[in-house]
């Protein structure tokens, strides 16, 4: 008898042209954030410490009269629908321009679904009740809805914008930045409101960006086993269409990361600096306690910005057409 023929090894899977490092990070983050929102809500709306900071703050962000406040009061009066719908068109404008329509789900989802968790949590899960003599009496703000567009808006902006994004994201992060400083110099909102729509939309963001990074790893993993095959081009490494973090936009991460760390070291440091007990009265601890705020909220939202520059997943670079087997 002769020997069964073997049967042929089953090729092997072809490397991924995307790696999970991004997509898990992003998730990773944003599971992060969304913590960050759940303490922010306990911590700053349901304790009277945390009522406390607040109004001191806001109290503070009233009182203070300068140029940062005359900027940010500017800033938050252009956070209006006309001005919002203008920006989201250009938005849409961009990725069919650049020829990227698969772009539009993701940042609809994005922008939909932050602005809508904020509104559910404001209105359904979080109440504010006076907790402590001295506190104003509020109706229920968390998170800032004005912030949360401003800012959802700014990061679709920056996402699409293609080899514009080193130039969009500084511009985008003094907007939307500015904007959410501007919510307190105006008594719309306290500083957790706006520090809690920062939270909302960058988990938001991260979330987007994983379930993208990893469908992106799945379509260009069986794009890669198909290749050569029919009519598909031959000899074609898919590895090679995923390109690195542009030079200008490393850099441009790199700097914002770093405002964003000052930014939260020292409004971190101002805030623990305040004397104890909390004297709401107090006009130095007011402009202290504003000023630090301010800080956090500049800081958290560079550190954002730069974590999404560094966490999306590159697109994919168009290549010219190579040889099809007949």
């Amino acid at each position: 008898m002769t020997a069964p023929e073997a049967l042929p090894a089953a090729e092997p899977a072809p490397p991924s042209p995307v790696g999970l490092a991004r997509p898990l990070l992003s998730l990773l983050v944003a599971a992060v954030c969304g913590a960050a929102v759940v303490l922010m809500a306990r911590g700053a709306v349901g304790t009277a410490s945390g009522q406390r900071l607040d109004q001191l703050t806001l109290s503070g962000s009233r009182n203070h009269d300068g140029l940062l406040s005359r900027i940010t009061e500017l800033a938050v009066e252009t956070v209006s629908m006309p001005v919002i719908i203008a920006l989201l068109a250009l938005t849409a404008v961009i990725a069919l321009l650049r020829r990227r329509p698969a772009l539009l789900l993701p940042l609809a989802s994005l922008v939909l679904g932050a602005n809508l968790t904020t509104q559910v949590i404001k209105h359904l899960l979080v109440s504010r009740e006076v907790l402590g003599p001295g506190i104003e009496p509020t109706t229920n703000s968390f998170p800032s809805g004005h912030s949360t567009l401003a800012a959802t808006t700014m990061i679709a902006l920056v996402l699409v914008a293609g080899r514009a994004r080193p130039l969009v994201a500084p511009l985008g992060l003094l907007w939307s930045g500015a904007a959410g400083i501007g919510t307190l110099v105006t008594g719309w909102h306290r500083p957790s409101d706006v520090i809690g729509a920062i939270a909302v939309s960058a988990a938001w963001t991260f979330l987007v960006l994983g379930v993208d990074g990893l469908h992106t790893r799945r379509r260009l993993r069986r794009a890669a086993a198909h290749a050569g095959r029919g009519r598909r081009r031959r000899g074609r490494d898919l590895r090679q269409d995923v390109p690195r973090l542009p030079r200008a936009e490393l850099a441009c991460a790199l700097v914002l990361g770093a405002i964003g760390v000052v930014g939260l070291v020292a409004g971190a440091a101002g805030i623990v600096g305040l004397p104890l007990p909390l004297d709401l009265a107090d006009r130095a601890s007011q402009l202290a306690a504003f000023r630090a705020t301010g800080a956090v909220i500049a800081g958290a939202t560079a550190a954002w910005v730069a974590l999404v520059l560094v966490l999306r997943t590159p697109s994919v670079l168009r290549t010219p057409p190579a040889e099809r087997v007949p």
